[in-house]
């Protein structure tokens, strides 16, 4: 009983990272103004640690990020695009 015990409390500690929250946002990206910019901002926000997708539309100057918030938070993958050139900045929700 005692080793059943300890196999669920070890199973459960285990799959904590499991629940960590995804969250989505929108980010608008300015100084875009050819059509290898937006590479240059998904790589960026790419290598956050924590950074599951990413999808740039050039037209509409945006990036829609999705992303572990237990590693990471959408100013850091901001600041990412930031860094190389590309403020970014969460759009506003109507």
């Amino acid at each position: 009983m005692k080793n059943l015990l300890l196999t669920i409390a070890s199973c459960a500690v285990l799959t904590l990272p499991a629940f960590a929250d995804e969250q989505t946002v929108t980010m608008n990206i300015e100084k875009m103004s050819c059509a290898t910019c937006p590479l240059t901002v998904r790589i960026a926000m790419q290598r956050v640690d924590g950074v599951h997708e990413v999808d740039v539309d050039f037209d509409s100057k945006t990036a829609v990020v999705t992303f572990d918030d237990e590693k990471t938070s959408a100013e850091i993958v901001a600041q990412a695009s930031t860094d190389v050139g590309y403020p970014a900045t969460p759009a506003k929700k109507d």
